[in-house]
């Protein structure tokens, strides 16, 4: 397979999308545009991906490069789980707070 091969591209992709959501994390409104492009790639082209990987099979360094980006997926659910629960806790005390007050 080249550097050019389409899997190669849709992990290149894959990586910059998670890449920037990363960089975004601790704004929530810069994080809503990575995020829809994620969701973008996934909805558009992770069919593709699957089927050029049934096709050609993946090479050693696309299988790490995959790897790496599920990494990166995996701690960007993590974190905005996180954040997530963070907030819910937030919301829960103020809740309580406006209860006693």
């Amino acid at each position: 397979m080249t550097a050019s091969s389409p899997i190669d591209s849709m992990l290149q992709d894959l990586d910059e999308i998670l890449v920037q959501a990363h960089g975004c994390l601790s704004d929530p409104a810069k994080l809503a545009a990575p995020m829809a492009t994620l969701e973008n790639f996934i909805e558009t082209r992770f069919a593709e991906m699957k089927t050029a990987v049934t096709d050609g099979g993946m090479s050693g360094d696309q299988r790490l490069h995959l790897a790496a980006c599920m990494d990166k997926l995996i701690d960007l659910q993590a974190k905005t789980q996180a954040r997530l629960q963070w907030f819910d806790a937030l919301g829960a005390d103020l809740a309580e707070m406006v209860d006693r007050g």
